[in-house]
């Protein structure tokens, strides 16, 4: 099975959607086959290496099926 991912930053998919609250924002992308996978913190810690993370990221994925 092959998937596709959708990644945000926090603050970005907060604020895409200002007229819904957090649970109706993911029902919606629920709704549209993605399932919520997880959550990357910017506070993560690489060692030695410089982070490639810049800000706290939303990942989902669905089945390419879905689309």
């Amino acid at each position: 099975m092959e998937w596709e991912y959708k990644v945000f930053t926090v603050d970005h998919f907060l604020s895409s959607q200002k007229n819904l609250s957090i649970e109706e924002s993911l029902n919606k992308y629920g709704k549209e086959g993605w399932e919520l996978v997880g959550i990357l913190q910017n506070s993560y810690k690489t060692l030695g290496k410089p982070s490639k993370i810049d800000s706290d990221l939303i990942v989902f994925k669905k089945s390419e099926y879905n689309s």
